[in-house]
C-alpha cells in the first residue's frame, strides 16, 4: 500500500491577483497558441513555471529565477506547516454538473515493482528528460499527479464532502468553466481521510511522466528527504466526477492494402462516415470495437469510409495478450496494427511523426493523406484497467484520458 502524508506547500498569495487567471492545464496539454494566451492572463500565470519559454537549458533557469522573484515579492508564499487539502472541481458534463473531490497531499515515491503505487500506461522518454531538468532546476513539483484510490468501502467521497465545509484558500472559475476550490482539511479530518488512501490500491490516472521524473530524481538526490515525495491529487473510483475518456490515434505509414492484410486478425463491419457518429458508435460498443475511417476518399462499396473493427477469435491470443488485455481497444491496437504496420513501438512512431493522438476524433481526420488513417477507440472502463495493472500489465501511451485534468497552480510543492 502506498505511504500518504500531509505535504509541504507554496501557494498563491492576495498579491498575485485573481485565481481564476492563475492556473493553467498540464504542460502536456497545452498548444503554442494556449500557452500564449494564459500568459495573457496574467504575469503570474502557472503556465510561466510549468511550460516556461524559450530553448534548454535557458528555458528551465527562466523558471527557477521566476518561482525565487515571486517568493521574494509575497506573489506566492510558503505554507507554515504541512498540510492536507481538500480539492474540488465542479464541472459540466452530459448537460449535468458534476463535482469530483480529490485530496491533495504527499505520496511516498516507491518503484512500479513494489505494487504501492500502480502505473497503467508506457511513457515516452522525451518529456520526462524536459521534466526532469524543470524539477531540478525550480527545486519543486509544480503540478499534482493525478491519482485513483480504489477505495473498496466508499469512504473518501463522504469524507471529502464534509472537508468541503471549510473556507477555502483558493477559489477560481476558469475560461472552460470549471470551478476550482482548495481547502486545508481540517485535523480531525485528515487523518482519516489520509488513512482511508493508504489502505487501499492506489493507481496512476495521469502524470507517468511526472511520477517516473520524480523517482529519477529522488534516486538522483538520495539525501534530499523533500525528494522522496511527490504532490498528489487522489480521487476515490467512486467518485462522481471520475470520467474516463477517450483518446484516438492517427497512424500514418500505412502500406496501400493495409486493410486486406488485416483481415486476418480482424472483422470488419461497415460503420458511420462522420468522425463523430463513428466514435460514438464505438463508444457505445465499448471493449475491443474499434472505429476506423481512411484517408482519402472516395468510398466505394469495397472502400467504406467508416469501419468497425473487432477481433477474430484466437487474434489476441497468437499475438500474447492476456484476456483482460485483449478486452481493450487501445491494447489491440498498438499490437495488432500499430506494430504490424510501422514496424516499431508508439514511442519511436511518435518520434517519426507516424503517430499522434487526439481528443476530438475530428482532428484524427482532419488531413487526408493516402496512407494515413483514423482509429477511433472507445474509453477504458475502470474495471478492465485495474484487472490489467494488477496483472502487471500496462497499456500503451495515451490510452486513458480522465477528464477534467488536473491543473497546475493549486499548490507546489518545494523538494
Amino acid at each position: 500500500m502506498a505511504a500518504i502524508f500531509p505535504t509541504a506547500s507554496i501557494h498563491y498569495a492576495a498579491a498575485a491577483g485573481d485565481p481564476s487567471q492563475l492556473l493553467s492545464p498540464p504542460f502536456d496539454v497545452i498548444s503554442t497558441e494556449e500557452a500564449q494566451h494564459l500568459r495573457d492572463l496574467s504575469p503570474f500565470n502557472a503556465v510561466r513555471l510549468v511550460l516556461p519559454e524559450g530553448d534548454p537549458p535557458e528555458r528551465y533557469l527562466l523558471a527557477s529565477s521566476r518561482m525565487s522573484e515571486w517568493l521574494a515579492s509575497s506573489v506566492l508564499a510558503r505554507a507554515d506547516r504541512d498540510q492536507a487539502y481538500s480539492y474540488s472541481q465542479a464541472f459540466s458534463y452530459q448537460g449535468r454538473t458534476v463535482v469530483r473531490h480529490a485530496v491533495l497531499a504527499a505520496v511516498g515515491l516507491a518503484g512500479f515493482e513494489t505494487g504501492e503505487v500502480l502505473p497503467h500506461e508506457h511513457t515516452h522518454r522525451g518529456p520526462k528528460e524536459d521534466r526532469l531538468a524543470l524539477m531540478k532546476a525550480c527545486e519543486a513539483q509544480l503540478s499534482p499527479i493525478f491519482f485513483v484510490a480504489r477505495d473498496s468501502e466508499r469512504q473518501l467521497p463522504e469524507l471529502l464532502t464534509r472537508a468541503g465545509s471549510a473556507e477555502p484558500m483558493l477559489e477560481a472559475k476558469t475560461e472552460d468553466g470549471i470551478a476550482h476550490a482548495v481547502r486545508v482539511i481540517p485535523a480531525e479530518l485528515q487523518r482519516r481521510i489520509l488513512g482511508v488512501v493508504a489502505d487501499d490500491d492506489l493507481l496512476i490516472a495521469d502524470g507517468h511522466h511526472r511520477y517516473e521524473t520524480a523517482l529519477e530524481l529522488s534516486r538522483q538526490l538520495p539525501d534530499r528527504a523533500g525528494a522522496r515525495r511527490v504532490l498528489a491529487a487522489i480521487v476515490s473510483e467512486h467518485d462522481d466526477g471520475l470520467i474516463v475518456q477517450a483518446t484516438h490515434r492517427r497512424l500514418g505509414g500505412l502500406p496501400l492494402d493495409w486493410r486486406a492484410e488485416l483481415e486476418d486478425s480482424f472483422q470488419m463491419e461497415p460503420g458511420p462516415e462522420q468522425p463523430q457518429d463513428l466514435a460514438e458508435e464505438v463508444r457505445n460498443m465499448g471493449g475491443s470495437a474499434i472505429g476506423v475511417l481512411m484517408n482519402p476518399g472516395p468510398a466505394t462499396a469495397a472502400n467504406p469510409p467508416g469501419l468497425i473493427l473487432q477481433p477474430r477469435p484466437g487474434a489476441a491470443e497468437r499475438a500474447g495478450l492476456t484476456p483482460a488485455e485483449a478486452s481493450l481497444a487501445c491494447v489491440l491496437l498498438d499490437r495488432l496494427v500499430l506494430r504490424r504496420f510501422a514496424g516499431r513501438d508508439t514511442d519511436s512512431a511518435s518520434a517519426a511523426g507516424l503517430l499522434s493522438y487526439h481528443q476530438d476524433p475530428r482532428a484524427a481526420c482532419a488531413e487526408p493523406a493516402p496512407d494515413a488513417a483514423a482509429f477511433l477507440l472507445p474509453p477504458v472502463a475502470m474495471d478492465s484497467l485495474w484487472e490489467v495493472v494488477r496483472e502487471g500489465g500496462r497499456l500503451p501511451p495515451k490510452s486513458t484520458y480522465f477528464a477534467p485534468k488536473m491543473p497546475s497552480g493549486l499548490l507546489f510543492r518545494p523538494i
